[in-house]
């Protein structure tokens, strides 16, 4: 349990989670989706818009795997997912692209029209990549031709945007680049950080408010300091599996360089044996000369 007044980075996924889909921050989340997408404000604010996700404040098991679902925004023809990864590795990136290919290949029922799929959009940021990736800022995935990529398919129905917050924090802004004010604010390290990129703007500062009442609050600090030790658990984990397989793979090497060793020693005794048997050499002359006994001399010469 945390008992200090704590940070907390809102890349975290849990924090990004919960402060985004916060019932009071429906006014903060529009502007995140007006800013990382091509919707304006003001249309989305003229929809019906439906955040389904299931608050951790509702489990009773930090580790319960469901009090994790991710945040999936629907509106008109539009299912929009938002992830935030603030350790972004192979596993991550297998894991947020099977979501959205589960997403888009689960919309219809057997026997229904395939017009009626509705446009899927997965908006990523990622920090601490571990990957070989881009290094822009912002970057699009879709459906392409490897041999042209401008021939894109269903680019009105998939995409996959990765916004990059280590790539973000290079990059000087000024008060109208939005994206990366937002990028900045979400992965500031420090309340005061967080504070001073928030400044002068309401959105981002009403977000501030809210992410350092939230975690500061009694009633949260202890999911939240059950939820820091669950990450860093399965950060150690993560980072003991890899460390397994890479000792595994250094022990695999040595096994087979050893294996090799005496492969090629087994190959080069034999041909000697072999040559000096056809000079009708006495077994105990090339046990002297190979350093073999008479049995392995034996054993060679019938191969």
């Amino acid at each position: 349990m945390l008992k200090e007044k704590i940070f907390i980075s809102l890349s975290e996924d849990l924090l990004f989670k919960e402060a985004f889909t916060h019932i009071d921050n429906r006014h903060i989340l529009i502007d995140y989706l007006a800013t990382m997408t091509n919707f304006t404000k003001e249309y989305l604010e003229s929809v019906d818009i439906d955040v389904v996700y299931e608050s951790i404040m509702t489990k009773t098991k930090i580790n319960d795997k469901s009090m994790r679902g991710d945040i999936i925004i629907k509106f008109d023809n539009y299912i929009i997912n938002l992830e935030s990864y603030s350790y972004f590795d192979a596993l991550s990136f297998d894991k947020s692209t099977s979501y959205i290919m589960r997403i888009f290949s689960t919309q219809l029922d057997r026997g229904e029209d395939y017009n009626l799929l509705e446009s899927v959009i997965q908006i990523n940021i990622i920090d601490n990549v571990e990957i070989p990736f881009t290094n822009k800022v912002k970057s699009n995935y879709f459906i392409t031709n490897e041999e042209d990529i401008n021939d894109k398919k269903l680019a009105d129905k998939f995409i996959i945007k990765y916004y990059r917050i280590d790539k973000a924090r290079e990059i000087e802004y000024n008060e109208s680049d939005r994206e990366i004010r937002w990028l900045k604010f979400i992965g500031a390290k420090s309340d005061e950080e967080r504070k001073l990129i928030a400044k002068g703007d309401e959105i981002l500062m009403a977000m501030d408010n809210f992410v350092y009442e939230y975690i500061n609050d009694e009633k949260t600090k202890k999911i939240f300091g059950e939820w820091a030790e669950y990450i860093a658990s399965e950060k150690a984990r993560k980072i003991g599996l890899k460390e397994g397989r890479e000792q595994g793979i250094k022990e695999g090497i040595k096994e087979g360089i050893k294996e090799g060793i005496e492969q090629g020693k087994l190959e080069n005794n034999l041909k000697i044996v072999s040559n000096l048997l056809s000079m009708d050499t006495s077994l105990e002359d090339i046990s002297k000369i190979t350093g073999l006994s008479i049995n392995e001399i034996k054993e060679l010469s019938k191969n």
